[in-house]
């Protein structure tokens, strides 16, 4: 159960349109979305995070629509970044999908790539392309500060993180992808990817994570790399969500999973 904080109520009553929440990683950003999805109806949530990503497999953006499909982007890197172009124009493709349906309210959560000047810069380019009507901003570091300085038009609400927030450590980060990745795998199967589907991205190399997308770049399923030979490429993967596929895209990691996922090059 999540228990609110004080100003969460006074906030909830306020938002519409395109709502950016701004913060460092664990300051309850993702906690926040939660509860005004529940207290609302008609919230659309993006999961702007690719590293701790909670809608689809870590190396993809999320969006949840009000009825509760879920549509991907693939950026193939846990930190934009590693993948700052894939990463904007993704969370922007993603907030085009979730604006043509029309909901009340459109909850970005965005990474915590905040520090220094490549995060400020990062935070402020996203907040360009996607023009939200306003911002929650949780924290009072100097950065939030140095990133919202550009937009004095922009309605935003300052909160403090949530006391019950904890701090994890890379340690606990990187396990938290593992398993992600083993939820995801979980259905996984032989996929063969014909020839006439176009590789982007890297080379195909065996262990690497990879997604297969439609000709708009959507992701039909993403997994593991096996064999490239005259037939294809082997793919492990869920099955995918309908659609053509038009590219598979490789990404430059092997994802942490158990044995039998991954060959050897």
């Amino acid at each position: 159960m999540i228990v609110p904080e004080p100003r969460w109520d006074r906030v909830v009553q306020d938002l519409e349109g395109t709502v950016f929440l701004l913060g460092a990683s664990d300051c309850g950003k993702t906690t926040l979305a939660r509860w005004i999805a529940a207290q609302r109806g008609g919230v659309a949530y993006i999961d702007g995070d690719p590293g701790q990503s909670v809608l689809g497999p870590p190396g993809t953006l999320g969006l949840s629509h009000p009825d509760g499909r879920v549509r991907l982007r693939f950026t193939g890197a846990f930190s934009p970044s590693h993948a700052l172009l894939a990463t904007l124009s993704g969370i922007r493709r993603l907030l085009d999908a979730a604006v043509a349906e029309g909901p009340e309210v459109v909850l970005v959560d965005s990474c915590g790539y905040i520090w220094g000047d490549g995060g400020v810069e990062f935070q402020r380019r996203t907040i360009e392309v996607l023009r939200p009507d306003q911002i929650v901003a949780i924290g009072r570091q100097a950065e939030i500060g140095r990133i919202l300085a550009p937009f004095p038009a922009v309605q935003v609400h300052r909160i403090p993180p949530a006391p019950a927030v904890r701090r994890r450590s890379q340690g606990e980060r990187r396990r938290y992808r593992a398993e992600r990745f083993a939820r995801h795998m979980e259905d996984a199967g032989e996929i063969v990817v014909g020839n006439e589907v176009r590789r982007i991205g890297h080379a195909p190399t065996p262990g690497h994570f990879a997604a297969l997308l439609d000709a708009d770049g959507w992701v039909l399923t993403a997994g593991i790399v096996g064999a490239a030979g005259p037939e294809g490429v082997t793919l492990t993967a869920p099955p995918p969500a309908p659609g053509a596929p038009a590219c598979l895209e490789v990404a430059d990691f092997r994802p942490d999973l158990p044995p039998r996922y991954l060959q050897e090059e």
